[in-house]
């Protein structure tokens, strides 16, 4: 089957796009053509046999250990990782130009970086942040402080090793702070006068949840057209759900935002020292429902120390294991339905344009 990755605009000569793909080390594994549809002119970057060899099904959570890459301390590694695995996936991933496929890979390999730095408490009702930054309000969340910089305020908040604290976090607020973290990066560069636009935004109300979503990502993927279940691209923001209908109802509990960091790997934001598998993370999700408890006011609540036990004893039997992989590794049931569907989401999230005139 062949599968379209990259659809570019017309401003792109073929010659120049086969250059850019010799520059980033893809050319052994792609085609590129240029074809037209409904009078748009466009280039197509897509995955050959010896690509979709390496990553059957388009499972590319093996791709970095197959081909030899150091994705996670080489940026050339982690470029080569990006664009092989967007080629191989069946969802399109469309950029109106060169400029901006370069964005999202910079973008993304930023992302990945600080995705690895990152580690925060678990806590969705936390009001924590570095106090030279940030001050909370009442209906408009953190507000970054007049003169101060909303890339450092981020990643203060997101990174011990250089705050020396833990500050307390959603999986939600920290996929947000992490993904604006890379896009404010990207902006200085390409667009400085958006980032401008954003920083003052921050400093009168923070973008959250849906209005941060439609504001500055794109999710793709669908019903129709859903990513594979191991098909993840590094620098994706991935939401698994919690497919049991009465653990769900714990706040926080609902499901859990990650990123994809490349080489199979997702952030575990609680312990940046044991980042996820996909199978790892399926299995958490799946204990969930064994951990429930009140606590002393009679609010409802995860043991996560349960949870981990579980895990282990799962880990250590195949049939248990299987089972649970069984039950988790299907496609997730929509919003509000729990029947037969397991974790794994449709859709993934990723960054809109960002150069001046972007449409999206």
């Amino acid at each position: 089957m062949q599968i379209v990755t990259a659809l570019i605009s017309n401003e792109l000569f073929l010659d120049g796009i086969r250059t850019w793909c010799d520059k980033v080390g893809v050319s052994p594994y792609v085609e590129i053509s240029q074809e037209h549809k409904d009078e748009i002119q466009f280039i197509r970057i897509y995955a050959n046999d010896s690509l979709h060899k390496l990553c059957q099904h388009a499972d590319t959570s093996r791709l970095a250990l197959s081909l030899g890459l150091f994705s996670e301390s080489s940026a050339p590694d982690m470029a080569l990782e990006i664009v092989l695995s967007m080629a191989v996936s069946p969802v399109i991933f469309d950029f109106s130009s060169l400029n901006e496929l370069e964005a999202n890979i910079r973008m993304r390999i930023n992302l990945s970086g600080l995705a690895r730095r990152a580690e925060l408490n678990f806590d969705t009702n936390g009001l924590s942040r570095p106090e030279a930054y940030w001050i909370h309000v009442i209906d408009n969340g953190f507000i970054l402080k007049e003169g101060a910089s909303l890339v450092d305020g981020i990643e203060r908040a997101l990174c011990p090793d250089i705050s020396g604290e833990h500050f307390s976090f959603s999986c939600q607020r920290a996929t947000e702070y992490l993904m604006l973290h890379s896009l404010a990066i990207e902006l200085s560069l390409s667009n400085p006068a958006k980032l401008k636009e954003i920083e003052q935004q921050w400093r009168k109300k923070a973008l959250v949840a849906d209005d941060f979503l439609n504001t500055f990502l794109l999710e793709i993927g669908s019903s129709v057209t859903p990513f594979p279940m191991r098909c993840y691209v590094p620098g994706d923001r991935v939401w698994f759900k919690n497919p049991d209908d009465f653990s769900s109802n714990v706040k926080g509990y609902e499901g859990s935002w990650v990123i994809y960091m490349g080489g199979g790997l997702f952030t575990n934001l609680w312990d940046k020292s044991k980042p996820y598998t996909l199978e790892t993370k399926c299995l958490e999700i799946y204990h969930w429902r064994y951990g429930v408890r009140e606590d002393k006011l009679g609010r409802l609540e995860i043991n996560e120390d349960l949870v981990r036990e579980l895990v282990g004893q799962t880990l250590s039997s195949p049939m248990k294991l299987q089972n649970c992989i069984d039950t988790m590794m299907k496609y997730r049931d929509p919003q509000g339905v729990y029947e037969d569907g397991g974790c794994i989401d449709l859709t993934r999230d990723t960054f809109k344009g960002v150069y001046p005139g972007h449409n999206n």
